[in-house]
């Protein structure tokens, strides 16, 4: 068989609302969105970037592929990824990447090139030839993996696009900017080539950079997540106040992604675009752990079964339902792992449960309250979802040396 050539395209907190809306002027994703498969309701496995890939490349939770944190982060020898599954089919397979992603986490393995750059090296920028060139030098059929940096804070938005016409927030404009750089590179593939548009995790945006938001998160981090103190009722009274009418979802004191498993932080989109691929959107629940056996379902390559996987196929979309979506917040900010949390998202509830504290619950009624800030009582609810939070495997604790890496991509 003919196989497609695949552009993995993974825009480091790219948020599902982002994508097909009015926040940013991106005509070029929005056209994807609009051509292609488009999934409007997946949920990322974390919020944070390193677990989130590695559900992306093994169709796996955290619990069955060993990548537990930006730090507990290297994959399980016996987990096979996306990228050996196609490389073992014939496929070019090739990996531009940043941020936390570094070689020793094992999310290389699979791929012929693994190009690891700094965070200040962006499409926007002198490297899209560099990309271009790699890009152009594959043989077909190839699959292609970009993780790009441009929206991740500190967001640095060019020149050019630092207009309130390309949207109102730094974090759209340099979207804005980064939609041109990705039409300029599409337009070098090969006709038959699909294009897999992703965001790992999403990001708070409304309310950065003011005092007050400063300081209270400063208080917050201090009393909760150091001193271990359950601050969550005065934190909902204070986001009920600020919250009443935010421009798209988001939380007064949020000001990145890794602290929570909000749906604002957590819904990331998912497109697929190119020869042969209806204009489809799927609004079915489904999980980033089902990209990887979609993936290889639109490329014709099997998988033996062995070891199993927690995803299942997108394809054919007509035949898509809910799916349980099981959430993370595992980020560095959290301080340590005594104040991560775990989500089930399911039947239009989500149950949060903080496993390493002596906290209560929580659980969300979405259909009544999709901004998540007023928990509700349903025990028999609440029962039903935590059985279907994932076993956890063999843990050996090993942590990756990347403090330093991490303190210059901006993680505290």
């Amino acid at each position: 068989m003919t196989r497609p050539n695949l552009l993995f395209v993974c825009v480091d907190c790219l948020r599902s609302d982002f994508v097909g809306t009015e926040h940013a002027d991106t005509p070029f994703i929005d056209g994807l969105a609009e051509v292609g498969l488009t999934c409007t309701d997946m949920f990322a496995t974390a919020t944070t970037t390193t677990p989130c890939v590695a559900s992306v490349m093994t169709g796996a939770y955290s619990e069955h592929n060993g990548v537990y944190s930006l730090e507990e982060a290297r994959l399980d020898e016996s987990v096979p990824t996306l990228a050996e599954h196609l490389s073992a089919a014939g496929y070019d397979t090739a990996a531009l990447v940043t941020g936390p992603l570094v070689a020793d986490t094992g999310l290389d393995r699979g791929f012929d090139r693994y190009a690891y750059r700094d965070r200040r090296e962006e499409l926007v920028g002198d490297w899209f030839a560099e990309a271009a060139d790699t890009v152009d030098a594959l043989a077909e059929p190839f699959f292609c993996y970009l993780h790009l940096w441009e929206i991740h804070d500190p967001v640095r938005v060019p020149a050019e696009y630092d207009d309130s016409e390309y949207g109102t927030y730094p974090y759209s404009r340099a979207l804005a900017a980064l939609d041109r750089s990705l039409e300029a590179l599409r337009d070098r593939l090969p006709e038959d080539t699909v294009v897999a548009l992703h965001g790992d995790h999403g990001e708070a945006i409304a309310y950065r950079g003011g005092y007050l938001h400063r300081a209270a998160r400063l208080l917050r981090a201090g009393v909760r997540y150091g001193l271990g103190i359950d601050t969550r009722a005065l934190e909902r009274r204070l986001k009920r106040r600020f919250d009443r009418d935010p421009p798209f979802p988001d939380h007064f004191m949020e000001s990145g992604h890794g602290e929570t498993v909000f749906d604002f932080v957590a819904n990331v989109p998912f497109v697929l675009a190119g020869a042969g691929i209806d204009s489809t959107t799927v609004d079915a629940q489904v999980r980033q752990v089902d990209v990887m056996p979609t993936l290889l379902d639109l490329a014709g390559v099997e998988r033996d079964g062995d070891p199993p996987i927690d995803g299942e196929s997108l394809l054919p979309p007509d035949g898509v339902t809910d799916r349980d979506a099981y959430i993370r917040a595992c980020g560095k900010s959290l301080l340590r792992e005594k104040n991560w949390q775990r989500a089930v998202r399911a039947g239009g509830y989500k149950y949060v449960e903080y496993p390493d504290r002596d906290w209560r619950d929580e659980l969300y009624g979405l259909d009544t309250d999709p901004l998540e800030l007023d928990p509700i009582e349903a025990d028999r609810v609440a029962t039903r979802l935590r059985s279907r939070i994932p076993e956890e495997g063999t843990r050996d604790g090993e942590r990756l040396a990347i403090d330093g890496l991490l303190e210059d991509l901006g993680y505290r």
